[in-house]
C-alpha cells in the first residue's frame, strides 16, 4: 500500500495470551480480496506468552499495513478495545477479536454496502459459532439480526462485535468515556455509534465467533455480566434519538433474566424481587414472564 493513500479501512484486532489463535486471525485478515486501501490496527495487552512475538513477525513481513501497539500495562478487554480504536485511522473500521475469523468476501461486502447506503452507520453479519479446535458449533439467525436504530439495540443486542463495520466518523466522547472496566462494551458501542444512522445487516455468514470456557464472558460471573449490562442500558439515557420507552423495556428484559436465573436456582425471594423491578418499568412483564405466575403461586 503507498503510504501516501488515504485508508478507507482500518481493522482493529485486540488480543491478550492468545498465542494459539492470532495467526490464524491475522491470516482471515490479510487473505480478504479488497479494492480499497486499509491497515490492521493490533492491540496487545501486555500478554505473557508469545502473542507480541508472532504478532511482530507478521509486522515485519507486512510493516506498511500492520500497525503494533504493544501495551506494557493491562488495560482489560474494553480498555484495549478503546484505545485500539483510538488508533485506527479509516474512514470505515471493522474490528475482529484475537481469537475470531473473518470468512471470504467479508470485508469488500461491508464497504460496498456502506458505499451504498449512506444512511446505516454500522453493518454487520451472521457469523458460525466455532470452539476453540475451529468446529463450527452453531450459528446466529437471520431473523434475530439487528436491523433498525439505536432502541433496537437498547431494547436487545443481537451483534457478534467481530462482525460490524461502522463508519468512524460514528465515534465521539461517549464512546473514548466508556469505562475501561466495564465487563461489556460491545451493546454499548453499538449505541453510540448507532446515534449517527441505522444499523444494517447484510444475511450472510461472513465470520467465525470462538466460544470456549476459558474466554472472558463465559467465565465471568453473572453477577458483574447482569451491572455491565444495566449500566448500558442506563447509559441510553446521554444518546441522541434514545427513546425512555425502549430504555424501560431495555431494562426489563435484564431483570427477567435474572428472574429466570433465580428461578432455576429456587431461590424465589430473589426471583420474586427482580419481577417486581420489571413490572414497575412495562407493567405486561409479569405476563410476559413465563415464570411470573409459578411466582405468584409460590408466594
Amino acid at each position: 500500500m503507498n503510504k501516501e493513500q488515504t485508508i478507507k479501512l482500518s481493522v482493529t484486532v485486540i488480543t491478550y495470551n492468545q498465542e494459539n489463535f492470532i495467526e490464524e486471525t491475522i491470516d482471515s485478515i490479510l487473505s480478504q480480496k479488497i479494492n480499497v486501501p486499509f491497515e490492521i490496527v493490533v492491540g496487545d495487552d501486555a500478554s505473557t506468552d508469545k502473542t507480541p512475538e508472532i504478532i511482530q513477525k507478521y509486522v515485519e513481513k507486512y510493516p506498511n499495513i500492520i500497525k503494533p501497539i504493544y501495551r506494557e500495562k493491562n488495560l482489560g478487554h474494553t480498555g484495549n478495545y478503546i484505545e485500539t480504536t483510538r488508533e485506527a485511522k479509516g474512514e470505515y473500521i471493522a474490528h475482529l477479536d484475537g481469537d475470531d475469523l473473518m470468512l471470504e468476501g467479508k470485508l469488500q461486502k461491508q464497504v460496498d454496502f456502506l458505499d451504498k447506503h449512506p444512511e446505516c452507520a454500522m453493518v454487520h453479519h451472521l457469523v458460525n459459532f466455532i470452539d476453540k479446535q475451529g468446529n463450527i458449533t452453531g450459528k446466529t439467525k437471520a431473523k434475530s439480526a439487528t436491523t433498525g436504530t439505536i432502541n433496537d439495540i437498547i431494547r436487545q443486542n443481537h451483534i457478534i462485535n467481530s462482525s460490524n463495520m461502522y463508519r468512524g466518523a460514528c465515534l465521539d466522547e461517549h464512546f473514548y468515556s466508556i469505562p475501561h472496566n466495564l465487563m461489556l462494551h460491545d451493546k454499548l458501542a453499538h449505541m453510540i455509534k448507532t446515534q449517527y444512522g441505522k444499523v444494517c445487516v447484510i444475511p450472510e455468514i461472513l465470520g467465525s465467533y470462538r466460544v470456549y470456557s476459558e474466554s472472558i464472558f463465559k467465565s465471568a460471573s453473572s453477577y458483574k455480566l447482569f451491572y455491565a449490562q444495566l449500566y448500558t442500558v442506563d447509559y441510553a439515557k446521554n444518546l441522541k434519538g434514545a427513546s425512555e420507552k425502549y430504555i424501560k423495556k431495555g431494562k426489563s428484559i435484564l431483570y427477567l433474566a435474572r428472574v429466570r436465573e433465580h428461578y432455576k436456582k429456587r431461590n424465589y425471594t430473589r426471583a420474586r424481587y427482580y419481577l417486581n423491578l420489571a413490572r414497575e418499568l412495562v407493567p405486561y412483564s409479569y405476563d410476559a414472564c413465563r415464570f411470573g405466575m409459578k411466582l405468584w403461586i409460590k408466594k
